[in-house]
Parts: structure tokens; C-alpha cells; sequence
């Protein structure tokens, strides 16, 4: 068995995953009325953050193809993606009850929350399926995945699915990305041109509205090429240890945003602008940091990992 760790890839998580905060951060603890697509911020983030998401979950991906076979692959998404979401999403229904008084204490109750919340969790684990299936029936050929992105498009937006009709093309992408061996040729030539190229056609995408698939892939791709090229550069290093536990930060924060930042926290649209973006960067900053603490102490126990974390770990993949 060879280790191998790509630690970009943690790196990228992370900052994806603060992203992700950040962006619910501007979302729920300013006021009701605020402008976000006037915000630049947000728009920036909501550009590309949830694709690039995807788009590493895809690369990533490849490791697990080349490992298991059907079965083992669908067992394999149950235990690192579906039991952190039944666990996460049992606290959640909780919290509703008593916080919010919203659900009933019923099976039922539970069951029909869990499957409507965490939307992104879901799409991973349909679209992990979707891999698994094209490699059985298809042999992980680039036809296979065009006929499984067909299918999709087809396929309604029955109970929560509508997550994975918009993330699977990024998710194959990402697939590819790895096949291709193509961010490893941007690297040797340096990538600085990629990275011009990549920033102005990003600007100009938002700039035009354009679809999600277009501008989303574009956004991935410019901090895909800097976390590749910058992954030994120790100023990233805050962003590869959020990466291995981004699952957990994604999860408790959207809990802390829901139940509570946009309940009682929320600023006054009187405040300047100023104080309001110091505010919500504040915010993001201090949530960021307990999810990590959280995490970290899930971590130490092999139980509260598997339930809560999947039983994430770094981005270290076995493989013979």
C-alpha cells in the first residue's frame, strides 16, 4: 500500500469550505432586506464556491473508483457521507423541535428532515452512485459519463435531487480533471498565463450572467491552479486543516446560521457599509474557528468520527 497525498486538495477544501461560511455569513447575519447580488463579495463567492466543491469531490473521486467495485463503492458513500448526514441531521430535527417548535417528535418527522436538509451531502453521494454505475456498466469511458449527463438532464427534480441535476456535471468534471492528468501540465508550465486567462474570463463571465456551468467551471479552475501551484507554501496551511474536516465545518455551521446567527444575531441594515462587512467577516472568522475546535475533538474519538465526520481524515488515500 503507497501513500499518497495531494495536500492542494485539502487546501482547496478549505477554502472552499470558508467560502461557504463566509457566503452564509453575508446571507444570514445581515438584514432580510439586504441587496446580496449587489454585494460583490457575494456574488464572487456564489460564482463558483459549491462547483468547486464538487469539482474536488469529483478528483477525489477518482481514488475511490480505482478501488472499489459496486457494492463496496455504494457501502463505502453509506458510511462516509449518509451516516454523518442521518447523525447531523437527527441534531438538526432537534433542534427545530426545541428551538423552533416546527417538527413533530415522530420517525416520520425525522426521516422527511434529514432527507430535505444538507442538499449538497445528497448530491455527493447521488453522484458517487452515478460514478460507481458508469464504471460498471461503461468503463469509465468519456461516452459512459456523456450518456450519464444525459440521463440527468432528463431525470425530474423529484424530493432533493434538484442539488445533484446542478452539481453533476461538475462532479464528472472533476472525475476527468484527475483522469486527464490536466492540472498536473498546468503546473509544468507554470500556470501564471492559466491563471491571467482564468481570472479575466471569470470577471467577465459574472459580468455577463452567464450559465452557472460556465462560470462556475471557470472560478474552479483559477483556485484549482493556485492551490496546485502554491500547495507547499505554508501560508496556506490554516486552509488544508479545515480542508480535513469540511464535512463537519459545512454541517455545524449551517446549523449555528440557521437556528440562531439569522434568529438573533443578524445587523441592522442603519450600520455603514464598512461595519457591516466587519462584522460579517468577524462572524465567519469566529464560527469558522469553533467548527474546527469541534471537529477536531470528534476526531478523537474513532466513534464521534464515523457518526459525525464520516470518519474523515486527511486527504491521504490508500491505494495498493
Amino acid at each position: 500500500m503507497t501513500k499518497i497525498w495531494e495536500k492542494w486538495i485539502d487546501e482547496t477544501k478549505g477554502f472552499a469550505i470558508y467560502l461557504v461560511v463566509l457566503g452564509h455569513s453575508i446571507q444570514y447575519a445581515t438584514s432580510q432586506h439586504y441587496d446580496f447580488n449587489g454585494n460583490l463579495v457575494f456574488r464572487l463567492i456564489y460564482g463558483f464556491h459549491m462547483p468547486l466543491f464538487m469539482i474536488v469531490s469529483g478528483y477525489l473521486f477518482w481514488y475511490s473508483l480505482n478501488r472499489y467495485d459496486l457494492l463496496q463503492g455504494f457501502l463505502s458513500k453509506l458510511r462516509g457521507i449518509m451516516i454523518p448526514c442521518a447523525v447531523w441531521g437527527f441534531v438538526t430535527w432537534l433542534c427545530d423541535i426545541l428551538f423552533m417548535g416546527n417538527s413533530t417528535i415522530s420517525l416520520k418527522g425525522y426521516l422527511v428532515y434529514t432527507f430535505y436538509s444538507n442538499w449538497f451531502l445528497w448530491a455527493v453521494f447521488y453522484c458517487s452512485l452515478y460514478g460507481f454505475i458508469t464504471k460498471y456498466l461503461f468503463r469509465n469511458s468519456v461516452w459512459g459519463y456523456g450518456i450519464v449527463l444525459i440521463i440527468n438532464y432528463f431525470v425530474p427534480e423529484f424530493g432533493n435531487y434538484a442539488g445533484t441535476k446542478r452539481m453533476l456535471p461538475f462532479f464528472i468534471i472533476g472525475i476527468l480533471l484527475h483522469r486527464s492528468g490536466m492540472v498536473a501540465k498546468i503546473k509544468e508550465k507554470k500556470g501564471i498565463c492559466a491563471l491571467v486567462l482564468l481570472g479575466a474570463m471569470y470577471f467577465i463571465c459574472l459580468r455577463l450572467n452567464l450559465a452557472e456551468i460556465i462560470t462556475g467551471t471557470i472560478g474552479s479552475a483559477f483556485f484549482i491552479v493556485i492551490f496546485y501551484n502554491l500547495c507547499n507554501e505554508k501560508r496556506f496551511n490554516v486552509f488544508s486543516r479545515l480542508g480535513e474536516v469540511s464535512i463537519g465545518i459545512y454541517l455545524f455551521t449551517g446549523i449555528v446560521f440557521y437556528f440562531w446567527v439569522k434568529e438573533y444575531f443578524r445587523i441592522s441594515e442603519s450600520y455603514r457599509y464598512l461595519i457591516k462587512s466587519a462584522y460579517v467577516f468577524l462572524m465567519s472568522i469566529i464560527l469558522t474557528a469553533i467548527a474546527y475546535i469541534l471537529c477536531k475533538l470528534l476526531q478523537k474519538s474513532a466513534v464521534t468520527n464515523l457518526l459525525f465526520l464520516g470518519g474523515q481524515r486527511r486527504g491521504g488515500i490508500e491505494k495498493k
